[in-house]
Parts: C-alpha cells; sequence; structure tokens
C-alpha cells in the first residue's frame, strides 16, 4: 500500500521558514564584516562620540542642517544611510534604552512627523544606526515580523497536509466501495 503522504517534503516544507531565517542571520552578519569604515573610530572619533547623548545632540544639529559629511561621520558607516533631514527638526528625548541600543525621539515642527533614530556602541564610540537589516537583527525586532509569517505558514501547511489526507483517505474508501 502507497504511503498517504510524502514525509521528506512534509520535513521540507515545516523547515523552510527556519532556513530562511538562517540565510537572512548568515547574510546580515558577512555583510556587517565590512559594515563600518574604521577611519570613523580612531581616538579622536571616539573621544568626541564617548557618550549617547553627545551622538543624539550632534545628530540634531546634523539633521537640522543636511550635513552630510556630519551625518556620515555620525554613522561611521562605508555607506551612510540617507535620513530625513529638515530645519524645524528638534531633539525630544532618549525613547528606549534596550540592551544593545538607545532609541532617541526627533520631532519635525513644521509637519509634526516624529522620527526615531537608534545609537549603539561600537569599537568603543556611540554612532548612529539606520533601520536595516543589521539594525533589525540584532535588536530582535526581526522576532516580530517572521513569527507570525512562520505561524500562517506552517498553519497553512498544516490545513494542506489534513486536506491531502481527507482527499486521500476518501478516493481510497470510493475506490473500495465501487
Amino acid at each position: 500500500m502507497k504511503s498517504m503522504l510524502n514525509l521528506r517534503w512534509i520535513v521540507v516544507a515545516a523547515v523552510l521558514p527556519l532556513l530562511l531565517v538562517g540565510l537572512f542571520v548568515l547574510a546580515v552578519q558577512i555583510q556587517s564584516l565590512w559594515r563600518y569604515d574604521w577611519t570613523y573610530f580612531s581616538d579622536a572619533y571616539v573621544e568626541r562620540y564617548n557618550t549617547p547623548g553627545a551622538v543624539a545632540r550632534t545628530l540634531e544639529r546634523a539633521l537640522q542642517t543636511n550635513d552630510r559629511e556630519l551625518l556620515a561621520e555620525l554613522q561611521g558607516l562605508r555607506r551612510p544611510a540617507a535620513f530625513k533631514t529638515s530645519p524645524k527638526l528638534i531633539f525630544v528625548m532618549m525613547w528606549e534604552w534596550s540592551d544593545r541600543y538607545i532609541s532617541y525621539l526627533y520631532f519635525d515642527m513644521d509637519t509634526y512627523e516624529r522620527q526615531m533614530h537608534y545609537v549603539e556602541k561600537v569599537r568603543g564610540r556611540w554612532v548612529v544606526t539606520p533601520p536595516d537589516a543589521y539594525y533589525y537583527l540584532h535588536s530582535g525586532r526581526w522576532i516580530g515580523v517572521f513569527l507570525p509569517i512562520a505561524i500562517v505558514w506552517w498553519v497553512v501547511e498544516v490545513v494542506v497536509i489534513l486536506g491531502m489526507l481527507v482527499y486521500r483517505l476518501s478516493a481510497r474508501l470510493r475506490a473500495q466501495m465501487y
């Protein structure tokens, strides 16, 4: 008697979300090897940005003046991210302090738009981290995206497997009856 379902495909489908997460983590870790421009981590920069507050205040000035060089210096990245700037953007407060990141809230007085910027310590100095894949992995926020998608994936897989079982059992029963 032939097996009702191919167990190998069921296991592959169940493990697929975990494999994708593994590839995401691997890609981010490999990219992080050359993420930073180490010229921004000299003793002068370490001394200038030795506290998260110094970075937050300097970031306010850089966002107000649209100073691209200062924004690149604050990020310390090989490819600095572009932030939305405005002359009416003000630093409001420290929003959250997690294990790795400190979140600062900025507010645009013209558009009433809020902006969150994240600061972390890297090689003895504090840097502004853009909300990219690196940030989402290391802050743990990727779980808020992955978990619902994985749960839906596994629920759909269970429904499909149960549907296939019912279909094949009914087909077998019909073949025996007629």
